[in-house]
């Protein structure tokens, strides 16, 4: 499937005079001024207003949005703290579904007008669907990397009356809406588009350099300890389950490539948990031997 086929953003219609239950989307940027536009303008026909929840942004991300029609609020940096930017960015929001969508995303005109229906049924609290992400210039559709599980269209007195800071994911930071009963998950054919990674180097320096980093940071939060055994086993566990048993063959060369890297994430993480615990051991054995030397 092409990306032009994929690629039109939504038009939906709406019935003059009816009741509709009105929806905010809410997108968290920092300098995305190469994406913004085209992400505002996916939402617009579902969106009835658009709040962006920008970090200070140095190019000219806060003008286009603005330019859009979009409300913009400014937030501190605060790299790594991934559930309170979306707190502060849902909480900004005055709709009462919310639809959480980042710059690199877009909206689909299927996946729009679903999402317009379930804001009228009562019965449903938060809505489940794909994200399909475009690696290496070209969609991915299988291994670990397109599923329907990502909780971004709520009801937002939900999210903010079960979010509790401190919890911790480096992405995918959606723990807030874990275990709502009422819970509605789509079909694959509801996806968004996720102009993720378009080059090998983005990959390697936000993933493998960033999310590794600071979800090492986070298991050493959590208390968890580093394993020589995770460390080798995570790796092997995770190309073999992506690649063999969810079909991560049938995407090429692209789905090898791409499986490798993830594999070599898994070991990024317990590397980077390894080095704190080994810095946190210098420290400790330098103050001893301080104390000693007194």
């Amino acid at each position: 499937m092409s990306r032009k086929q994929f690629g039109d953003y939504c038009e939906v219609e709406r019935t003059p005079g009816s009741m509709i239950a009105k929806i905010s989307a809410v997108i968290n940027t920092l300098n995305e001024e190469a994406n913004i536009a085209d992400c505002i303008r996916s939402v617009q026909g579902l969106a009835d207003e658009i709040v962006v929840c920008d970090m200070h942004s140095d190019d000219c991300t806060v003008e286009i949005a603005q330019n859009l029609g979009a409300r913009v609020i400014l937030i501190e940096r605060m790299e790594g703290k991934y559930q309170m930017m979306r707190y502060l960015g849902v909480q900004a929001a005055t709709h009462e579904w919310v639809l959480a969508i980042d710059a690199d995303e877009r909206m689909t005109e299927t996946l729009a007008q679903r999402l317009r229906e379930v804001a009228q049924d009562p019965s449903a609290d938060v809505v489940r669907f794909g994200n399909l992400f475009w690696y290496f210039g070209g969609w991915v559709y299988h291994g670990f990397f397109f599923t329907n599980d990502w909780p971004r269209f709520f009801r937002r007195r939900v999210f903010l009356s079960n979010w509790r800071e401190g919890t911790l994911q480096a992405h995918n930071d959606w723990e807030a809406l874990d275990g709502v009963e009422r819970t509605l998950t789509l079909p694959l054919d509801y996806h968004l588009l996720h102009y993720a990674y378009p080059t090998v180097e983005k990959y390697v320096w936000k993933t493998l350099g960033m999310y590794a980093r600071v979800e090492a940071e986070q298991y050493r939060q959590q208390g968890r300890k580093f394993s020589f055994l995770r460390l080798i086993g995570d790796p092997f566990v995770f190309f073999w389950g992506g690649f063999l048993l969810r079909r991560g063959y049938r995407d090429g060369i692209r789905g090898f490539i791409l499986t490798v890297l993830y594999a070599v994430y898994r070991f990024a993480i317990w590397a980077n948990l390894w080095l704190l615990e080994e810095l946190e051991r210098q420290k400790q054995t330098n103050t001893v031997g301080k104390s000693g030397d007194e």
